[in-house]
């Protein structure tokens, strides 16, 4: 009786879960903003390309030669003479997306213009889809929305200007449009599900980044798998198996959607540098994985100090792997969501896509390098992270929802978060997390992680100030001193901002091509 009436008490104070009038425009213009303030460079005709970067170095070489053999001739061209004895220009996969859809417009728009706009507009619907993702799987639209902002403006993704990597950034986005579509098919059993599955594929390897695909589908596939039979049903198994085997079959149609860029590509790997393997074998397949030292990044923004006072044990380093410390506490808290079978399955995919993207610094990846098919032709495993972040973001959502469906039955997690933001707070100031990182540091760079321990205090006490306020929101909520409507829309932002203060210094822009490097 005490625990019924405990039960009916905290239900009796649970606050009102906001839903807004028109949720899906609301979203969207949520989802638009941090990507529209990064973006204003491009209005005064900025590119969105750092020196160094492959945009600037080559990817706009190949685009400008393109678009002016496409309007002279009325045709793609197939064959760049323009290189050593001439390549193959479709089928070399890394001259970039000559055949995603938006290289249409660089038949009438200036090249730079078109890559601007790629970039912007991927990362908007790598938001929005992940909120349709996560509304799809009953999310709160306050949940829907912080995920949605958790994913789009994690480390790995809007780090990608930086070393101009718009592939990755174009699977990244299409990562929770396939999920989406799996959800509709296989438990919803709507049709529309499976054509919309063959083409976010076929737009994946039309990106064409083959490795991130390759990452994507081995994901999808795990999903597609849980769906089937992780979860509790009365159905019998003949239909759920007709429904995975379709499933497949749209998978194999989107193959053919992408077989014009597939095929020639196919044709060209004997030729490829990469034809026998990587050339140093296992060493080369781990390098640029994620190294221990990396680690404490996922919750201290530029912890590595990456772009310019990288001191890490990478040759280099031009992204982020940051989460976001209030990503992923609410993570942390989402994983204790009703729906026990799926958080599982969606910590399991991340947990093993953490391990792949680690690389060497684990035995795992002699197992996954070994049994495989392809990774050894492959190289920088911390590229799955992407993975990671969806799986993490996906967490938090969950942890969002609980908040607003479970009231007072959170007060003692908003407790332990503030409790948790002053001893943050504290070690950042007395320069703690600095000292680690100076001895994390390779011997030969302890002098530029000593420089960086200054940054490092500062980005500390910032994070731990975001994490305080949304600490005391989510107090005043579950206390009702703060309405629906501000929770819903100051949440999302606070998590917003603190994954914008770590991606905006990735955005670097440069002149017009055509009035400095290609004048």
């Amino acid at each position: 009786i005490a625990k019924y009436a405990k039960r009916v008490t905290a239900s009796q104070t649970t606050p009102t879960e906001y839903v807004p009038a028109r949720p899906h425009l609301l979203a969207l213009g949520i989802l638009s903003l941090f990507i529209v303030i990064l973006s204003l460079p491009m209005f005064s005709g900025q590119w969105l390309a750092a020196p160094g970067g492959d945009q600037y170095s080559s990817a706009y070489a190949f685009y400008a030669w393109e678009a002016v053999e496409w309007r002279s001739t009325g045709s793609l061209p197939l064959w760049n003479p323009m290189i050593l004895g001439g390549l193959p220009f479709i089928a070399v996969v890394t001259h970039g997306e000559i055949l995603y859809p938006t290289a249409l417009l660089r038949a009438f728009l200036p090249v730079h213009v078109v890559m601007n706009l790629g970039f912007f507009l991927h990362y908007v619907l790598a938001g929005y889809f992940m909120y349709l993702f996560l509304r799809r799987l009953s999310v709160s639209w306050t949940g829907a929305v912080t995920g949605g902002l958790a994913y789009q403006l994690s480390g790995i993704l809007i780090s990608l200007v930086q070393p101009g990597h718009p592939g990755k950034l174009f699977v990244s986005a299409l990562l929770p449009l396939t999920f989406l579509a799996l959800v509709v098919a296989l438990r919803e059993r709507r049709v529309w599900g499976y054509p919309l599955l063959a083409v976010a594929v076929g737009l994946c390897l039309l990106s064409p980044h083959v490795q991130a695909t390759y990452y994507l589908l081995i994901a999808a596939a795990l999903f597609a798998l849980y769906l089937t039979f992780g979860e509790t049903s009365t159905e019998p198994l003949q239909p759920r198996l007709i429904r995975l085997g379709t499933t497949f079959a749209a998978v194999i149609v989107g193959f053919g959607i992408a077989a014009p860029q597939i095929l020639p590509f196919l044709e060209y790997i004997p030729y490829s540098p990469r034809a026998a393997g990587y050339s140093v074998g296992y060493a080369g397949s781990t390098s640029y994985g994620i190294p221990w030292d990396h680690v404490p990044e996922f919750f201290l923004g530029g912890f590595t100090g990456a772009p310019d006072a990288y001191w890490g044990s990478n040759p280099l380093k031009h992204h982020s792997e940051y989460l976001g410390l209030p990503v992923i506490v609410l993570a942390m808290l989402g994983c204790g969501d009703r729906r026990r079978r799926l958080v599982w399955w969606i910590a399991g995919i991340g947990l093993l896509f953490l391990l792949i993207s680690l690389g060497g610094a684990t035995p795992f990846y002699h197992l996954w390098w070994a049994v495989m098919p392809m990774v050894k032709k492959t190289r920088a495993p911390g590229m799955v992270f992407f993975v990671v972040a969806f799986c993490v973001a996906t967490l938090a959502a969950f942890g969002v929802t609980r908040l607003e469906r479970e009231g007072q039955a959170r007060a003692r997690t908003a407790r332990a978060w503030l409790i948790a933001t002053g001893v943050i707070a504290l070690l950042g100031a007395v320069g703690v997390f600095g000292k680690i990182a100076v001895g994390l540091a390779p011997p030969e760079r302890i002098s530029q992680a000593i420089a960086h321990g200054d940054a490092i205090r500062v980005s500390a006490l910032i994070g731990a100030v975001l994490f305080g306020a949304m600490a005391l929101l989510v107090w005043g909520r579950l206390q009702g001193r703060v309405p629906a409507l501000a929770f819903g829309l100051l949440l999302p932002l606070l998590v917003g901002v603190g994954l914008w203060r770590d991606g905006k210094h990735f955005w670097t822009y440069s002149p017009p091509p055509q009035q400095e490097l290609y004048r």
